[in-house]
């Protein structure tokens, strides 16, 4: 069991080096006022980081808060592991 769970960290971790430094782009259209057309949510960040990286990722694993509403640029965090986090970067444009 304990081969298991250090074999699953090294698997997390190494996740967790795939996604650091990526950035993930997503396309929102918008009104004549700038608001976003609906807005992103954690679901929509784990489908194109899932296409970014070639494995899926859990939109329950991304740290998110709120859908994000406004076009800019995010940082949020991926708890893959307890003791295990990845980091990526969010940008919402036109």
């Amino acid at each position: 069991a304990a081969e298991e769970l250090v074999g699953r960290n090294e698997q997390y971790q190494a996740l967790a080096d795939k996604i650091k430094d990526k950035e993930v782009s997503i396309k929102m259209g918008h009104g004549q006022d700038g608001r976003l057309y609906g807005s992103v949510t954690a679901k929509d960040i784990a489908e194109e980081l899932s296409r970014i990286i070639g494995i899926e990722v859990d939109k329950r694993k991304i740290t998110l808060g709120e859908p994000i509403k406004a076009y800019g640029t995010y940082n949020f965090d991926v708890r893959l592991y307890p003791e295990i986090v990845g980091k990526v970067k969010v940008t919402v444009g036109a």
